[in-house]
């Protein structure tokens, strides 16, 4: 017998090298598999896993899950245009967000056209039918009903919240809007209407008009109403106007918000584009509307609803971001928006943090300034980084000047005595061409301020003189 037919006798804890001359195929195939699988981390020994079995074979739990993907119930099997019926019928937007189904079908350009124009165009008369028709062609496949104001509300809460709405949305539905309200009651039959006719070539010039931006509208057309009088049909980026020697004057709102979701300040940062989405929105609510309108065209400011507070964060954000048009819009809004709010409006006033703020944030008086325009009492005047400031002012006579207005305060506030006799919707309603301080004392600094504003204004914008 052989040595190699021998057992050899193995010593528990003793290691033993595998001789270089066994030719046991097995063994040496099981010695090259474990020393290129060396690097890897070790696996107990046991069942081997059947690994090409488990690619190729798929378990019970894919194959179910693969078959419930591709279910679709009864609703989304419905036609599409079906479904944007049900979608607009209801109004419920949360229907958009149920599947991905639904999502698709309902996110179409023409469904948000739809949704905005509902949720912000004014129907002075609602109960009059006569522009129905035309209305509801604008809104196909949706028959036009008129909502209510509290329905209104609320869609405007749904649309302002979702990220699809935008500026450049509001201002093309503006158009259908203001073209709804022409034919309503400017170009429809009495009694809703005044059945005005244009002066050839009005139509063309009209409607060139109106494919403008609308921040843009300012014009005026000639024609006659049913009664064979002349009229006076002017158009701005607010309102539509018409004028009779006879019957006076007419004005209609086409567009009112009723509501800003606090959602909608929510969102950071605060880019331009923002700023300019609520001003514009801020500049269809009520408080930025025509006074002097006809009772059943006027929007009822009682029935706006948003929140100071989120104007005066947007004004601290304006302070930061150094944005001075924005900022003097707002605090114009807010100064307008005062006395709708049952109060007192010699009592009007702006967050003294404000000026904190705007003294940490510039060097340059200019920003401040703007704020003592609007409402100068308001300064904290005992403030340690504002005298800091005002100390080591560049601008030695404004420096001084503010400093010994600080000691005035208390007393400007006690006898109700203000810098100015009003803010910024003053200054608005003057025109800044013809904006003056009310105190001689402001003299000193105003020519620096008038030349801080003209450089950073533009002179195109839409205000609150429209």
């Amino acid at each position: 017998m052989t040595d190699s037919d021998l057992t050899p006798i193995r010593v528990r804890g003793k290691r033993y090298k595998k001789s270089p001359l066994s030719t046991d195929k097995n063994a040496t195939q099981k010695g090259r598999t474990r020393s290129s699988d060396k690097n890897l981390p070790h696996r107990r020994s046991g069942r081997p896993i059947k690994r090409k079995c488990r690619e190729k074979i798929p378990s019970r739990g894919d194959k179910r899950v693969k078959v419930e993907s591709t279910k679709v119930c009864h609703l989304e099997a419905l036609p599409v245009e079906l479904i944007e019926k049900i979608f607009l019928d209801s109004l419920e937007l949360n229907l958009a967000r149920a599947s991905p189904r639904f999502g698709a079908i309902l996110s179409r350009k023409r469904v948000y056209k739809i949704l905005t124009f509902l949720a912000f165009f004014k129907d002075s008369k609602p109960e009059d039918n006569s522009a129905s028709e035309y209305i509801s062609n604008i809104l196909r496949p949706l028959e036009y009903v008129p909502l209510d104001i509290n329905a209104q509300k609320s869609l405007q809460n749904d649309v302002l919240s979702c990220r699809w709405f935008n500026l450049p949305l509001l201002k093309e539905c503006q158009r259908d809007m203001f073209y709804s309200t022409l034919q309503k009651f400017v170009f429809g039959p009495q009694p809703c209407g005044i059945g005005m006719v244009l002066d050839p070539p009005g139509g063309d010039i009209l409607n060139d008009h109106l494919n403008e931006d609308p921040v843009h509208w300012k014009m005026s057309l000639q024609g006659t109403d049913g009664c064979n009088k002349s009229r006076s049909l002017y158009i701005y980026s607010k309102r539509v106007v018409v004028t009779c020697d006879i019957f006076g004057t007419l004005q209609f709102f086409p567009m009112v918000v009723w509501t800003i979701p606090d959602k909608f300040f929510a969102g950071q940062p605060w880019t331009e584009e923002k700023f300019r989405l609520l001003h514009y929105l801020l500049v269809f609510t009520p408080y930025g509307l025509s006074p002097d309108a006809l009772e059943y065209l006027q929007p009822s400011p009682p029935s706006f609803d948003i929140s100071r507070d989120r104007i005066q964060d947007c004004i601290h954000y304006a302070i930061m971001e150094g944005n001075i048009w924005i900022l003097s819009e707002l605090l114009s809004w807010d100064e307008v928006a005062h006395p709708f709010r049952g109060r007192d409006p010699s009592g009007y006033g702006i967050r003294g943090e404000h000026f904190v703020t705007a003294v940490k944030r510039s060097e340059d008086p200019g920003l401040l300034q703007v704020l003592l325009r609007a409402h100068a009492e308001s300064i904290p005047y005992d403030d340690p980084d504002i005298t800091a400031w005002a100390l080591r002012q560049k601008n030695y006579e404004f420096g001084q000047w503010l400093l010994s207005y600080m000691i005035e305060v208390p007393a400007r506030r006690r006898d109700r005595h203000p810098l100015f006799s009003g803010g910024w919707a003053r200054r608005h309603a003057r025109s800044s061409r013809h904006d003056f301080p009310d105190d001689p004392g402001c003299h000193i600094w105003w020519a620096d301020f008038e030349k801080y504003v003209k450089d950073r204004l533009p002179a195109d914008e839409m205000g609150w003189k429209c």
